[in-house]
């Protein structure tokens, strides 16, 4: 059975778009037999469970199911906090999340008394990664946990970029890590035959581009011996490749990672809005927007954030999901849909295999 804990308190429209959100999931985690943890003020979210929207969800609490449980969280991170309020706030819900999470995990790993559970969050970012390495720690072999991202591509799998924002210096073991991650996480409900191919991103795809930074990491990737069992190692990518579909997984520091996340994410509203000023020039213009108006909503659903819900944190030891601060009620859907699947499909399980061969990779070069 997989266990979900969502902070209902955290993101730029919490409470309320996280009780939606949970509210429309709530019938899909039945079926599949997942339970649902909410960390937050009961007291601070009394009016919105009251909503029609929420009221299975408040049934399932009052009734005390099994399903759906509540955790009392009397702190929360807001936006504008430092990442010293983690230490100053120990009953936020990001703390209270993750050290659950945490303790699940724990518990598999002694003696399986407990399946691990995934925790969910819209809140702040750089406080959900510090809360996740204090109270989870990394996988051994880890030492730069990334963020990974799937960006919509022309392939039915988008690609995976890793990382988008946890790590903006680092090193080339790092990078190396980060493709052994990005392959295992790309291979969750993918689609298309065959291993995910792998490149780190750069200004070429020759050898000799890229700085020291990446030259170091390709080669070290290379020498891996078991990574042709997880992933085809394609070298370079660049850019351009990432939406192609030419590659399934696009390794980068997390600075880097960052600007090509942000980039997209403006690129899709910016394209839509051009397309609706353009179709504003003449009557034909119109009536032609109008009739591929199905097309346009289809290419706004695939940039939509909101598709993709949240992002693993990879390389602690647990789940760790970051969701957009703005996210709305789909995206809740989606990133509680998500972070099932990676739990159904053991990913944090299987990178820690993965990882421990890197390991004796590493003590014995």
């Amino acid at each position: 059975m997989a266990h979900l804990i969502l902070d209902v308190m955290g993101g730029d429209h919490a409470p309320k778009s996280i009780l939606h959100g949970a509210a429309s999931a709530l019938p899909t985690l039945k079926n599949a037999g997942a339970t649902l943890v909410l960390v937050g003020s009961r007291e601070a979210c009394a009016a919105i469970l009251a909503d029609k929207v929420c009221r299975q969800l408040k049934q399932e609490l009052d009734s005390n199911a099994g399903f759906v449980t509540w955790i009392e969280a009397s702190e929360n991170i807001e936006m504008d906090d430092t990442i010293k309020s983690l230490r100053q706030k120990p009953k936020a819900s990001i703390n209270i999340g993750c050290k659950l999470a945490s303790e699940t995990w724990q518990a598999w790993k002694k003696d399986g008394s407990q399946n691990p559970a995934a925790f969910i969050s819209a809140g702040h970012s750089g406080a959900m990664m510090a809360s996740a390495l204090i109270h989870m720690g990394r996988l051994k072999g880890v030492e730069r946990p990334g963020i990974a991202v799937t960006l919509p591509t022309l392939s039915a799998d988008g690609c995976v970029v890793i990382d988008v924002g946890a790590n903006v210096d680092c090193k080339p073991e790092h990078l190396r890590d980060f493709a052994v991650m990005g392959a295992l996480y790309a291979q969750v409900d993918r689609k298309s035959p065959g291993l995910p191919k792998v490149g780190i991103l750069s200004n070429g795809e020759e050898k000799s581009k890229g700085n020291e930074l990446t030259r170091t990491a390709r080669e070290m990737v290379e020498k891996l011996p078991y990574f042709s069992e997880i992933a085809r190692f394609e070298g370079y990518a660049e850019g351009k490749e990432i939406f192609k579909g030419k590659v399934d997984v696009v390794v980068c520091d997390g600075f880097v990672g960052n600007v090509v996340l942000k980039s997209v994410e403006g690129l899709g509203s910016a394209v839509v809005r051009i397309l609706k000023d353009a179709a504003k020039t003449n009557p034909l213009a119109s009536i032609g927007f109008l009739l591929a108006s199905p097309v346009f909503k289809a290419l706004k659903k695939k940039l939509d954030y909101a598709e993709y819900g949240a992002a693993p944190l990879l390389g602690v030891q647990g789940y760790a999901f970051i969701c957009h601060g703005r996210s709305n009620p789909k995206a809740v859907v989606s990133a509680l849909l998500r972070a099932h699947t990676a739990l159904e499909k053991k990913i944090v399980e299987g990178l820690e295999i993965a990882l421990a061969r890197n390991a004796e990779v590493k003590d014995t070069a």
